[in-house]
């Protein structure tokens, strides 16, 4: 078969992999809701210049992202699955840019593998499906890598890198679009790193990184401008401030010990990590023609565990990035297999097994536990009232929540014992298992866990605002299902706004406050008999709340309270 009919295979696979089920599960709060939201009012408003959040300016993210949603908000309707579209689209794009990689050199067979590696590992499966910005921003950030890596090969190739400059500067001031700054310093200390590993400084300190320089003005100078325009500098202050709050460490559950991406790309990696790690120790290639390649992997890897295991605030996706060269090296790792140049390390058999077992106890674990009827009592120590107050009204999970774990037990078991005490057996098999496994968590496992742990708060959303003139806010947590289950318009954010002490009021000057701060207003006295508040059952109403409110209703953890 030629490039083109692979390419088509590929995207084929991708298409029936990615794009089915993606308005099975409703969003997830805060990312995914947060994300579907300001999409929303984007889409609401007109407004495309900057991110909204209750209809004020959102400080936190580039709009990127929120205009690829609400393009296709605006091309399909208000639904669940619009949001997840780009991720999937991403998904399908990454999986052909890693079999046209292998082509390009001269490695048509691992770009395949690699292409099979991405699709069926485990948690790039489940974020291609999901609404969260990072596969988006890890593309523009791998094809800026990318084009870096061109750039190293020009010479030899007798070719002019100027178009290769360009590229890596409009990539990487797309990733900025998306997501921020950050982009700018994974690129940069990739590039640094793998300069001095060649010791070719010119490639960096030449008059042609300023054509990157213009490739990257013209996409983030034109938003830049815009926004300086209707808003003034104080954005830039307060996205900056944001930036700098995350590597401090803003919310203490968000604030991990330094290994934790470690343990989340071992297990959630899936079975991508376990065949990479002899490479990523690795000196030297064997295989003519990759080592700058390899490098090139080999440093992003460290550099993105590093940089996220050094930031205070750690979150699963932050080090999505690492997906990549996890990825790749599986692949390769199946490629020297497949041409009988390769045997499987002990480490890759003991590793796999480890982190499959990881996985198939909390397949079992969760269906058992929450299949009870009622909350297990050797449980309700370790529970908050938060946690049992979310437990207690649960419906019980059904049986085929224990599907995911079957095909565990029957998909990937099977060859891993089989396979533990051989020393060269081929890894294809494995990720279409792993992959099944993870398809059938999407669809059988995540809907679950997610009626568990929002579907109170999203029925006492609905329930309170769907009264005409109803003034309802989250108080003491912060949510975005109010905005977006309570499809809130503009006119229901207007009008004066009560400053008590427990209040934090909105000023035309203060940033969107802080995460465990979120604010809080009620509609003044005209207002008081539709005006309610919601509130977690961990909420501790002192006698100056209750002096203004009463309890009028109850929801498993949820208390709504109204205005006195």
């Amino acid at each position: 078969m030629n490039k083109a009919q692979v390419h088509i295979i590929i995207t084929v696979l991708a298409l029936l992999v990615f794009l089915p089920g993606l308005g099975l599960t409703p969003l997830f709060d805060w990312d995914e809701l947060n994300f579907a939201e300001s999409a929303r009012e984007m889409h609401l408003t007109g407004n495309l210049y900057y991110v909204q959040v209750g209809f004020e300016p959102f400080w936190e993210k580039p709009p990127l992202f929120i205009w690829l949603q609400s393009f296709f908000l605006a091309l399909f309707g208000d639904h669940t699955f619009v949001y997840r579209l780009p991720n999937a689209l991403a998904g399908i794009v990454t999986v052909n840019l890693a079999y046209h990689i292998g082509y390009y050199l001269a490695r048509r067979t691992l770009g395949v593998f690699w292409a099979l590696a991405m699709t069926f590992t485990f948690a790039p499966l489940l974020y291609f499906k999901s609404g969260i910005i990072d596969p988006v921003f890890n593309l523009f950030i791998f094809l800026s890598i990318w084009h870096w890596y061109r750039i190293t090969r020009c010479e030899s190739e007798n070719s002019r890198p100027h178009w290769h400059y360009f590229l890596v500067g409009l990539f990487i001031g797309l990733a900025a679009l998306t997501k921020g700054q950050v982009a700018f310093l994974l690129l940069g200390l990739v590039a640094l790193i793998i300069t001095a590993y060649r010791g070719q400084w010119q490639d960096v300190f030449s008059t042609r990184i300023f054509i990157a320089l213009m490739g990257c003005v013209l996409v983030v100078g034109t938003w830049v401008l815009q926004v300086y325009n209707h808003l003034g500098p104080h954005f830039f202050d307060a996205f900056i401030s944001y930036q700098l709050e995350l590597v401090q460490g803003q919310i203490p559950w968000h604030n991990q010990p330094w290994f934790y991406h470690i343990v989340v790309l071992l297990f959630l990696c899936s079975p991508s990590a376990a065949l990479a790690i002899p490479y990523l120790f690795q000196r030297g290639e064997d295989d003519f023609g990759l080592e700058i390649w390899h490098a090139m992997m080999r440093t992003l890897f460290w550099v993105v565990l590093i940089v996220f295991s050094i930031v205070t605030t750690k979150i699963i996706h932050y080090s999505s990035l690492c997906w990549f060269p996890l990825t790749y090296f599986a692949g390769y790792h199946t490629y020297l297999i497949h041409t009988n140049r390769g045997h499987n390390h002990w480490i890759q058999k003991l590793t796999l097994l480890v982190t499959a077992l990881g996985l198939l106890s909390v397949m079992i674990l969760l269906p058992v536990v929450f299949g009870l009827e009622s909350t297990p009592e050797w449980s309700l120590p370790y529970l908050d009232s938060f946690a049992k107050g979310l437990i207690a009204e649960h419906q019980p999970w059904g049986f085929v929540t224990l599907i995911p774990a079957m095909m565990m037990l029957l998909l990937v078991f099977p060859w891993l014992i089989k396979n533990f005490l051989q020393t060269q057996w081929h890894p294809g098999k494995l990720f279409i298992g792993m992959g099944a496994v993870a398809l059938s968590a999407y669809f059988f496992l995540l809907p679950a866990a997610e009626s568990l742990l929002q579907n109170e708060l999203t029925t006492t959303v609905q329930t309170q605002t769907n009264q005409p003139a109803q003034y309802v806010e989250t108080h003491g947590f912060r949510s975005y299902a109010l905005y977006y289950h309570g499809k809130l318009k503009p006119a229901q954010m207007q009008g004066p706004w009560l400053t008590d002490t427990f209040v934090i009021h909105r000023s035309q000057n203060n940033p969107y406050p802080k995460q465990e701060a979120k604010r809080v207003w009620i509609k003044d006295a005209n207002h008081h008999q539709n005006a309610r508040l919601i509130t977690k059952s961990t909420f501790v109403a002192d006698r100056y709340f209750r002096y203004q409110f009463n309890l009028i209703d109850s929801q498993g953890a949820y208390f709504v309270w109204q205005r006195r």
